[in-house]
């Protein structure tokens, strides 16, 4: 997702890799989900085009790969904070640097927005065209909204992490497990998942920086791919989860940490090849070049 702003020379173009082919893959996915649809009666709406599809559930299954940017944000925000720790830097000097680095981009899309949808307004435009329009362009936001939370938590939870690595993901997904089960009752407490869940999904990224995951063997990888997918499997084949992953997305649910466990571990398992690739000298300024950008991208492809 975002670049961190660091030398090249600091960076593990693998991890870049994976995030660049994964904001790919998001930006294409929305660019054809959503249609808009002009009825009989003047009204507009719109659709999901490839929700629709009798394919689309188990397919995104493998493709719901926001789990994986905050794996992947867990590794290199944690290897961020122990180089600025290192150079003296503090939590305040790390959350400030990522809080700029994350909303000015932002700020500068909302304000186009603004003025885009003010003059809209002015020419005319129907209202409800003027909505759906203002609905699509923010859509991206939720994401850098939870993305942002998760990062400016970082040195915190490394703290925890150096402490007790294996409670704190475990207290995270015990408070995700927690608020799945009292959302029912309480549907607003549902969205205190976007703090827990990603959080904890980013704690499996420090996993991975701190040397953990590669202490696995690639049976210990696979067994661990295999486990999250049956209890994934067997939760939704109960009914207590739905099966399509979208839904699961937002507000985020005990699903989409089971999908990080195993994308995680995938991801632990082919990285010695995805290095080897990353190496590759073209592959490496692709992705570098890309990496600049990718906020600017992200932000700006349904406007």
């Amino acid at each position: 997702m975002p670049d961190t702003g660091e030398p090249a020379r600091d960076r593990d173009v693998a991890i870049d890799l994976v995030r660049f082919f994964c904001l790919a893959l998001v930006v294409v996915g929305h660019c054809m989900m959503v249609s808009p649809v002009l009825h009989a009666d003047g009204t507009v709406t719109t659709e999901n085009t490839l929700g629709d599809q009798p394919w689309f559930v188990p397919v995104i299954w493998i493709f719901m790969v926001m789990p994986l940017f905050f794996v992947t944000g867990g590794t290199t925000g944690l290897q961020s904070w122990q180089r600025m720790k290192a150079r003296g830097g503090t939590g305040f000097e790390f959350a400030q640097a990522r809080l700029l680095r994350l909303v000015r981009p932002a700020a500068a899309l909302l304000a186009v927005m603004f003025l885009g949808l003010w003059a809209a307004l002015l020419l005319g435009v129907d209202h409800q065209v003027v909505q759906l329009m203002a609905t699509g362009a923010g859509m991206p936001l939720w994401f850098l909204a939870a993305y942002l939370a998760a990062q400016l938590n970082i040195p915190l939870l490394a703290r925890f992490h150096e402490r007790a690595r294996w409670l704190t993901v475990a207290v995270l997904a015990a408070l995700v497990v927690a608020v799945d089960c009292f959302r029912g009752a309480l549907p607003m407490l549902a969205y205190a998942n976007l703090v827990f869940l990603w959080c904890a999904v980013q704690q499996l990224g420090f996993l991975m920086a701190d040397g953990h995951l590669a202490r696995l063997t690639r049976s210990g990888l696979v067994g661990l791919i295999l486990a999250a997918n049956l209890l994934l499997g067997l939760v939704t084949g109960l009914g207590l989860y739905s099966g399509n992953m979208l839904v699961n997305l937002n507000p985020p649910n005990l699903c989409l940490l089971l999908l990080g466990v195993s994308q995680a571990a995938v991801l632990q398992l082919f990285r010695p090849g995805l290095s080897w690739i990353s190496a590759v000298r073209w592959v490496r300024a692709v992705v570098m070049v890309a990496g600049r950008r990718s906020m600017t991208v992200y932000l700006w492809h349904l406007p």
